[in-house]
């Protein structure tokens, strides 16, 4: 008899990318510092936006590596990319990021952002390719 694993590969690489993302938003991939009169940035926004739509996705990615049925694991990756999408255009594109090219915000927080977003499109994506037909394969 065939031994079925519990999580899957991308059970685990979508709660991976999703928590690294949702961890680096509050630490590595933070957007620039207060400033010295106690005023935020203007990227402050944009960073704590990208914090909420980096918890709705690790969430996301928690629910589809606890639930068994393929059909909710596959609108549950659904539903990550239009989320994952939302990361993308958030920082630079929907809300203003600092005026200077040099900043933390433009150097930092929105390439990777933007990469940890294309990673899980494509990981949702190939989650849906996978899932398409509804076997628990």
């Amino acid at each position: 008899m065939e031994k079925k694993w519990r999580f899957k590969i991308t059970d685990i690489l979508l709660l991976l990318a999703s928590g690294a993302f949702l961890v680096g938003m509050r630490t590595f991939l933070a957007p620039c510092a207060q400033q010295a009169d106690g005023r935020w940035m203007v990227c402050h926004w944009a960073g704590e936006a990208l914090t909420g739509v980096a918890a709705v996705l690790f969430v996301i990615s928690l629910l589809h590596a606890l639930i068994p049925r393929a059909q909710i694991k596959m609108g549950l990756s659904l539903a990550m990319i239009p989320a994952a999408a939302l990361a993308f255009l958030l920082p630079g594109t929907m809300i203003d990021l600092c005026m200077m090219e040099t900043m933390r915000c433009h150097t930092v927080m929105q390439p990777a952002a933007r990469a940890i977003s294309v990673v899980l499109i494509l990981l949702a994506c190939l989650d849906v390719y996978c899932y398409r037909k509804g076997d628990d394969r």
